[in-house]
């Protein structure tokens, strides 16, 4: 090989699927945190973040071990770092250890300290745990409808965060899903005359995909939540703009992409039957106005929950792997993939799992992080390790025995 072809090679970072891995090259990382007081109970955390030149860093992965820090000859040093992602507890520590032994995301300065804001980079990766975690658990034996309910809201309704490097091109942002650029637009979408329906009878008749085939929408509730102003329909949250939104779209918006309008008409029945959704956090889960109906939660919502879920997950996975691109390599007369950045190379580990016989399970030890992989048809399987079973096994028989003493 000449010198030329060598020195292109070493300056790409070459996914190689011709030996069923990838590799990408990065560096460790100095970190540090400032803090600044904002106002009075207010602060900001920033991280300081600089590359460490002199430590290299090399990834391969692999369907056997996932995203894996290695050797420069390709050797395992630290086996699915996914894993090790999405068990991290969300504290300040954890976050800079790992970015200090494993690398940052995106490339950063070797000569100066480069600064995030920390919260942004926190949901940064949250949103990778949360997208990790929604397809696990999908495909779950036993499906655990709120926490997929709380995994997908998470995803689709919480606010963006933005880092901005310089040591890349345009700042990075999480995934502005399509049902939120629509929801952004919703005022511009053209309301449909109801003049003759309000004549003759007192609902609005809408072709629905959660309740098919259609769903009979109050007009005097309707035009009270749309005009903010209800003498006889009032509950928690009717006021919210983000609920005025969706209301106004579930009865305007008939011509919008199934995905589209199967989120719409889920987020609709959601608010309208279970409880009117304040705010969703990855730390806090949803909060409601009010106290929510669970029990209204019935199998047409869940049914619809699922499709809204692998919509909300395609989009996140997809907006994700801008960072891949195909290549094919001439000197080795290979096909290969080209990843920018271990952001990249994460979701890229996210596309090739494979939930339909391999998720990812939280440890059932109380005092254990750590998020395993499984075989979907093990739904026995609790506990990452046997450590974990037998610390868990003897804190239960601890309590056992001292609530037997008390009595």
């Amino acid at each position: 090989m000449s010198e030329i072809e060598n020195i292109t090679i070493e300056n790409e970072n070459f996914f190689n699927l011709g030996n069923d891995y990838f590799s990408l090259k990065g560096y460790r990382c100095f970190t540090g945190v400032d803090v600044v007081n904002l106002s009075p109970g207010e602060m900001r955390q920033t991280l300081k973040i600089q590359s460490d030149e002199h430590n290299e860093l090399h990834y391969a992965f692999s369907g056997s071990n996932g995203l894996c820090r290695t050797t420069p000859m390709g050797s395992v040093r630290k086996e699915n770092l996914l894993s090790e992602l999405i068990s991290l507890p969300n504290e300040v520590d954890s976050i800079r250890n790992f970015f200090e032994e494993n690398g940052f995301l995106f490339p950063v300065s070797k000569t100066e300290y480069e600064e995030i804001d920390l919260y942004s980079l926190t949901e940064i990766v949250n949103h990778i745990k949360a997208t990790v975690l929604l397809m696990s658990e999908i495909e779950e034996p036993q499906r655990n409808y709120e926490k997929i309910l709380y995994l997908t809201l998470y995803l689709l309704l919480s606010e963006r965060a933005t880092i901005k490097l310089n040591s890349i091109n345009k700042p990075y942002s999480t995934c502005h899903h399509g049902f939120i650029k629509i929801l952004e637009k919703a005022s511009s979408v053209p309301e449909i005359d109801g003049t003759k329906e309000a004549f003759e009878s007192e609902t609005y008749i809408i072709i629905d995909l959660v309740y098919k085939p259609t769903y009979a929408l109050n007009i005097e509730e309707y035009q009270n939540i749309i005009s903010g102003t209800s003498l006889t329909n009032d509950y928690p949250g009717m006021s919210d703009l983000r609920y005025k939104a969706i209301v106004y779209l579930y009865r305007n918006a008939s011509n919008e992409t199934p995905a589209a309008r199967i989120t719409i008409d889920f987020l609709f029945h959601l608010m309208k039957k279970v409880g009117v959704i304040s705010k969703v956090t990855f730390e806090n889960g949803i909060e409601f106005y009010d106290e929510p109906a669970i029990e209204n939660f019935d199998e047409n919502l869940k049914q619809s929950l699922i499709t809204v879920a692998k919509i909300v997950l395609n989009e996140e996975i997809n907006s994700n792997l801008s960072g891949i691109a195909p290549r094919f390599l001439a000197s080795k007369m290979e096909p290969s993939w080209k990843a920018s950045n271990l952001l990249s190379a994460l979701y890229f580990s996210i596309f090739y799992l494979r939930p339909g016989s391999e998720i990812y399970r939280e440890c059932a030890n109380p005092a254990c992080n750590n998020h395993f992989l499984v075989k979907t048809s093990n739904g026995r399987k609790k506990y990452c390790s046997p450590n974990c079973r037998n610390a868990t096994a003897q804190r239960n028989h601890r309590k056992k025995v001292k609530k037997m003493t008390t009595k």
